[in-house]
Order: structure tokens, then C-alpha cells, then sequence
């Protein structure tokens, strides 16, 4: 049980990280500041800015605000073959069988109008 909660903690850093590059992003493109996103997340500018360095721990409820006020989606911080195997492993999970082509791969491979979910 020990090592799925190490996966866990390590795969929430690395989503956490992804945040972290999104928002240096958009601040090396000017579309915010600092001390602007600092404002509207209400903390201070020093402190985002020890967040964005890595200096402070970036702490679920930054992180959902961050997501909020940027319109990010949880999502978009996945790579698409993460999601790919995220996705199969909530399959899995929930007793149903798991796909053997990608999604995407099925759904073209049907013919046209054929692309019902219903038996998913």
C-alpha cells in the first residue's frame, strides 16, 4: 500500500509542476505579473513568487485557485498518453472492460454515424 501512495505523491508533484510552468508561462508572455496574479489570488507578491520558484510548496488549495482563475482544467496538465492510461485504469476499476485500441483510434475505425457509447 506504501508504493501506490509514493506513485500518488510523486504524480501530484509532477501535475503541480506542470501548474508551475503553465503560470511562468503565461507571466513570460505578459499576460500577468507577479504581483497581479498575486492580487488575484489574494496573497502576497513575495510569496508568489517563492511559489513560482519552488521556494514554497504549492498547496492544493493555491493549486485550485491558480486552475480557477486561469481557466485551466486538471486536464490540460496531462500529457495524452496519461490520460490514455488514466483512462483505462478508471475502466478497469469500475469492473468493465478495458478499450484494446486508444478511443480516438476506435472511434475512427466505426463507420460513419456509428459512434454510439452506449454499451461503455
Amino acid at each position: 500500500m506504501e508504493s501506490v501512495l509514493t506513485t500518488e505523491t510523486v504524480f501530484f508533484e509532477r501535475l503541480f509542476r506542470r501548474l508551475l510552468a503553465a503560470v511562468n508561462l503565461r507571466i513570460k508572455n505578459g499576460e500577468y505579473t507577479e504581483r497581479g496574479l498575486a492580487r488575484i489570488l489574494g496573497i502576497s507578491q513575495p510569496q508568489m513568487h517563492n511559489v513560482l520558484k519552488g521556494a514554497r510548496t504549492l498547496h492544493v488549495d493555491l493549486a485550485d485557485q491558480l486552475l480557477l482563475k486561469l481557466g485551466l482544467s486538471v486536464v490540460q496538465l496531462f500529457e495524452a498518453d496519461e490520460l490514455s492510461e488514466e483512462l483505462r485504469a478508471r475502466l478497469a476499476g469500475a469492473g468493465l472492460p478495458a478499450f484494446k485500441k486508444p478511443v480516438q483510434q476506435e472511434l475512427h475505425s466505426r463507420p460513419h454515424g456509428a459512434h454510439s457509447l452506449g454499451k461503455i
